[in-house]
Parts: C-alpha cells; sequence; structure tokens
C-alpha cells in the first residue's frame, strides 16, 4: 500500500533491548475497556495472540463505581440493569496480573485503557518491561495499535480504528473471528471484546509485510509509542 513506511534494518536495530525473539512467537493481549473514569470500567474485552493466531478472547460486564451517563450509554448500550449484579472490574485482578506477567498489553488508543486500569490498580506487580528487558511495576509499555498505524502509515486519512479495518480490508476476517470468539449480544463495534479483537486483528495483518514479520517485540513495541511517528518519518529509508 502506498505510504507504507519501511523502517531499515539499522535503525530498527538501534538502542534496542535484545529480547531473542520475533514479537509474533511472543503472548499478546489487547485490552478494550468500556465505561469511563466517571462510570467506571462497565466491560473489559482482552484477546491474547501468540503465533500469528487468536488463542483467547475473555470479556464480561462488570460493575461500575458511578453513574453511567446516558451519552455513554448511546455508545456501548449498557445500563445500570446490565451490570448491577456483576462483579466489578477489581475482582479480576489475578487475570490482570497473570496475563501483563507473561506478555504486554495492546489497545488502540493506549492512554484511554492505561488510565482505567490505573485507576482500579495503579500499580502492576514487578514483573518484564518488554521494551527495556528491565523489571518494574508498570502496565506498560503499551503496543498502541493507533500510533503503531501512524508510524507505519503516515499518509492515511482515519487512524479511527474502525476506518483502518475498513482501509486494509479487515472486515471479513474481523467478524469472522467475531462470530468465533465474542458473546452473540455484543459483537460489533463499542464492545469491549469486539474492540479488542479488532485491535489484534490489526497487528495480526502486519504479517503481510515481509519487514514487519521480522521485528522483535522490543521493535515492535518501540513503533508504537506515542509520538513516534514524526521521528519515523525523518528516519524514513524506503517506500513502499
Amino acid at each position: 500500500m502506498a505510504g507504507f513506511l519501511m523502517l531499515g534494518k539499522q535503525r530498527m536495530n538501534e538502542d534496542i533491548t535484545d529480547i531473542p525473539s520475533l514479537w509474533h512467537q511472543h503472548e499478546i493481549h489487547f485490552l478494550d475497556f468500556e465505561g469511563s473514569l466517571r462510570s467506571g470500567v462497565l466491560e473489559y474485552g482482552l484477546v491474547t495472540i501468540k503465533d500469528l493466531s487468536v488463542v483467547e478472547l475473555e470479556t464480561r460486564l462488570c460493575r461500575g463505581t458511578g453513574v453511567i451517563p446516558e451519552m455513554e450509554t448511546a455508545t456501548h448500550q449498557i445500563r445500570k440493569a446490565d451490570v448491577v449484579d456483576a462483579l466489578p472490574l477489581s475482582e479480576s485482578w489475578e487475570l490482570f496480573r497473570d496475563l501483563r506477567a507473561i506478555g504486554p498489553f495492546g489497545a488502540h488508543h493506549a492512554g484511554v485503557e492505561n488510565g482505567l486500569i490505573k485507576s482500579v490498580w495503579p500499580y502492576m506487580n514487578r514483573c518484564l518491561n518488554f521494551l527495556t528487558g528491565e523489571q518494574d511495576v508498570d502496565w506498560g509499555p503499551w503496543l498502541d495499535t493507533c500510533a503503531l498505524y501512524r508510524t507505519l502509515f503516515p499518509d492515511l486519512e482515519s487512524y479511527n480504528l474502525s476506518a483502518l479495518i475498513q482501509t486494509f480490508g479487515l472486515e471479513g476476517r474481523l467478524n469472522q473471528l467475531a462470530v468465533q470468539h465474542c458473546p452473540e449480544s455484543r459483537n460489533t463495534y463499542h464492545c469491549a471484546g469486539y474492540d479488542a479483537l479488532a485491535s489484534a486483528v490489526l497487528v495480526l495483518q502486519l504479517e503481510e509485510y515481509e519487514e514487519l514479520k521480522e521485528l522483535t517485540l522490543p521493535q515492535l513495541l518501540q513503533w508504537s509509542q506515542p509520538g513516534n511517528a514524526s521521528q519515523a518519518q525523518g528516519d524514513q529509508l524506503e517506500l513502499l
């Protein structure tokens, strides 16, 4: 596709911690929350990928911690009656802790998910930072699919999640996976499992580009950090 930014191997190998395996050999966990700091998390979706396949999708409704504004309900279709008997997100600490310990989290506009998860659990247990190779207690670094696509494809009109799926012709793949993994009543945009699956599909489709398939996990994480797009354009070596 015109505008694809090929990150030269010399540049990609500079100042990157050596974790000796390719990104698709790791478990990566794509996360989406429905809700807000006002209402609390009302639904989460977690999609794990490894070896270029979806391994598992975990999703459920959560009891919020505040009032659910009608404006929010108009988007995600979740009402107080839907979650009044659900467990709050805080009851899923072990799930999130264990997944983050074995692989990084990813999300589209990851700052939103990072803020919401920290509103419940400010810190993670000490674990590996998959970008630096050091131990820390942060939920990141995140694989932000919005930032990643801005870096790799700098000339697109929109980096909205649904727009990217449409631009790259991924609707069929996404919907096929949604039928397999999402609850029947929550299998469209603004449903946490579906949106997490869409983020995962955006990363899975990178296998179509030989140079990107050869990236290590730290390299993929580096180029998905917000603010890297302008830097990457300055380091551009080749366009496809």
